[in-house]
């Protein structure tokens, strides 16, 4: 009891009807003109019938209910029918051109569709009506006999082709499209209601003549009640749907979501268990996303993450599952039932590819990365949440490890464990002054006198000892715990740099930043607050950037360090020479100063290549106008190297280690009553304090907060 009639659709067509369609409709309404009356003897023209008929067929028509899709749940195309078996064409064409007059009260449908609509109803009941009078004729069968019935079954299938042909075919020329695949795609889903239409169309002939007009009252007030009730039962399995896929699907991207993610996962797993397969399960998570969201706002990485659903799920293939789990963590599983790494090397390098490629948001080219961690079923788990808590795990381990992917082992998970104790015990750390900053002096290369120092963070763990800060603060950096840790770091550091200048001395302190501070917008005002109450000028205060960070995304970074270098305090590079720079950006950046990396610096004396590297970084800083600091300086030959180059600044062991806060300020007071330098050979370390620096150190980095 449906219709496929396309009339309710309001959209501007793609392109007007042309003269020669205009010219077919109006031929046609002109020869259905000529043929109703000359037909007229071959119809039944009884009036209490022909009303009995037309007001279930409008009435139905008025009250149709879309079911989804292109399903309309009416009688209306029924009733026409109807009317052209037991009438005749010539009151079929009448009533149908009737209804969708009508019918147009209700729809408002753009008027070269009604036009279109308007020429149908009238030309396929007439057609249907004359070809039903011609079977029966030619067949001699009457009323009684079972052949009729199969000619009123074969009448409903002809008014339902012409029918659809005639709405399908304009549509299809209107929109340049295919006639085939737009009548796969309307008839499939609507045939059983078509073809349980037409065994109604049967059941209402047979009433209209057994039991006469009043069968046919009765017939009708049923059909509409039953159509009321389909109706609610499809709308309601309709609501039903939409439900349902709200429950299973991510709002945002239109990819499954954890729900339904784990539920495919249960199902394959028992699948699996009974064959013997194997799978694998991998969870992604984007890199750089929250500084998309942080810098240019939501709607910017709710865009990215709406592109990003169809790369992934183009890049697994039919077969497979992508879901967003929630922010910028999807979770994906593959069509084939295998855990060969050689097989999951192809897909991994597949979906990061897709991953990298440049997102165009408002004109602004946008670029994540990914990283990827694997769990297989059934080594590394035997349930949904299982294989998800092991791909985590890996996942975290790829990005600590600074690579695309990692495959879950056992010793992650352990290192897991690690991971959470470190989170949760630099909590209390950050309350116990179990967090230490050391400071490694800075040397001018002209003179050898202490210009500043570097503020680099230690912990002093209560069970462990000193710890390093490559062992913490890369699991730190990504958590929010990152800001606190640094404002604690800049706050000692500042500290220090006050009592060094209320004793007479005009140094400076420097402290590293990570690529979240970057995008923490009150980092400015806090430093500022800082540098008031301990009463330090910001030109004593020297924050040291990672190179990567900057030349990232120069536009970006240099709206950030604009505002830090607004405050007065100074910028430098750090580890400079280690990324890849656009020196066009670097000579926009309001910095002060360039840190030579000591992968350059220590090994310039024995590789004619870092040597040539370091002179041109002094050449090039000096030519915009910077000073140049070189770091990884170990013995005496790389400090007089650097000083022939014409090198600014010099730190490192040969200077001297880091050292706490107290055995620092010593050092300062025993240089200056050993001698002016500051460097062995001239009067400047003291011995215990050289072997202070070595007995605290333990071999550690001496790079705080790094963005690695």
């Amino acid at each position: 009891m449906s219709s496929p009639v396309m009339k309710n659709e309001r959209l501007p067509a793609p392109r007007q009807p042309g003269r020669v369609v205009n010219v077919a409709q109006a031929i046609a309404l002109v020869l259905v003109a000529v043929v109703v009356p000359l037909s007229a003897g071959l119809d039944r023209w009884e009036l209490g019938p022909f009303l009995t008929i037309a007001a279930f067929t409008v009435v139905s028509d008025l009250t149709a209910v879309r079911a989804g899709g292109n399903m309309i749940v009416s009688g209306s195309f029924l009733g026409i029918v109807l009317a052209a078996v037991t009438l005749g064409g010539g009151p079929a064409a009448i009533l149908g051109a009737v209804t969708i007059s009508l019918g147009w009260l209700r729809s408002r449908e753009e008027g070269l569709y009604f036009r279109n609509n308007f020429v149908n109803y009238a030309c396929f009941p007439l057609v249907t009506g004359l070809a039903f009078h011609l079977w029966i004729s030619a067949a001699g069968v009457g009323r009684r006999s079972i052949a009729f019935y199969v000619f009123v079954f074969a009448a409903f299938v002809l008014a339902l082709i012409l029918n659809f042909s005639g709405v399908a075919g304009f549509g299809c020329y209107l929109e340049r499209s295919s006639f085939v695949r737009k009548a796969r795609d309307f008839l499939a889903p609507v045939l059983s209601a078509e073809l349980f239409s037409a065994l109604l169309t049967v059941a209402a002939v047979y009433v209209a003549y057994n039991l006469g007009t009043m069968g046919l009252i009765m017939f009708g007030g049923v059909l509409v009640v039953f159509q009321y009730l389909v109706g609610e039962l499809l709308t309601s399995k309709r609501r039903s749907d939409a439900l349902q896929r709200i429950a299973t699907t991510d709002q945002l991207t239109g990819l499954a979501n954890r729900e339904h993610f784990r539920q495919v996962v249960e199902e394959r797993i028992v699948a699996a268990r009974a064959a013997g397969g194997r799978f694998a399960v991998m969870l992604m998570d984007l890199d750089r996303f929250k500084e998309i969201n942080d810098t240019l706002g939501h709607l910017y990485g709710d865009v990215l993450l709406r592109e990003l659903g169809p790369r992934l799920a183009a890049a697994i293939g039919d077969g497979g599952l992508v879901a967003r789990l929630g922010g910028d963590e999807f979770s994906v599983l593959l069509a084939q039932d295998t855990d060969d790494p050689a097989v999951l090397d192809v897909v991994l390098t597949r979906l990061l590819k897709c991953v990298s490629l440049p997102f165009s948001v408002d004109e602004l080219s946008l670029e994540v990365g990914a990283s990827v961690g694997v769990a297989r079923f059934p080594v590394d788990g035997e349930d949904s949440h299982a294989l998800l808590r092991c791909a985590d795990i890996a996942m975290y381990s790829a990005k600590e490890a600074q690579t695309d992917y990692k495959i879950y082992t056992a010793e992650q998970n352990q290192h897991s464990v690690r991971r959470l104790s470190v989170l949760s015990d630099i909590r209390h750390a950050l309350v116990s002054d179990e967090i230490v900053v050391h400071f490694q002096p800075i040397i001018d290369l002209d003179d050898l006198r202490v210009r500043g120092a570097e503020g680099l963070v230690r912990w002093q763990h209560p069970e462990h000892g000193l710890i390093p800060p490559g062992a913490f603060v890369q699991t730190i950096e990504q958590t929010g715990l990152i800001g606190p840790l640094t404002r604690y770091v800049l706050e000692r550091s500042i500290a220090e740099c006050a009592m060094w200048r209320r004793d007479g001395r005009e140094m400076s302190v420097a402290v590293n930043l990570s690529v979240r501070n970057l995008l923490d917008r009150d980092l400015p005002k806090e430093i500022e607050r800082l540098l008031d109450l301990y009463s330090v000028p910001a030109s004593a205060l020297q924050l040291e950037i990672t190179e990567s960070m900057i030349m990232s995304d120069p536009d970006r970074a240099l709206a950030t360090v604009g505002r830090l270098s607004d405050l007065g305090a100074r910028l430098s590079v750090d580890d400079f020479g280690t990324g890849y720079s656009s020196l066009a950006n670097l000579r926009k950046m309001p910095i002060d100063e360039l840190k030579i990396d000591r992968s350059f610096v220590s090994p310039m004396l024995r590789d004619e290549s870092d040597l040539i590297i370091v002179r041109s970084t002094i050449n090039l800083g000096h030519d915009l106008g910077l000073r140049i600091i070189a770091e990884g300086v170990e013995d005496s030959a790389t400090l007089d190297q650097l000083a022939e180059l014409g090198c600014d600044l010099a730190q490192g062991y040969h200077v001297s280690r880091p050292m706490p806060a107290d055995a620092f300020n010593t050092w300062l007071t025993q240089s200056v009553e050993h001698g002016s330098p500051a460097v062995p050979g001239a009067g400047g370390l003291p011995v215990g304090a050289a072997i202070l620096g070595s007995a605290i150190e333990l071999g550690a980095m001496t790079v705080a907060l790094p963005d690695r």
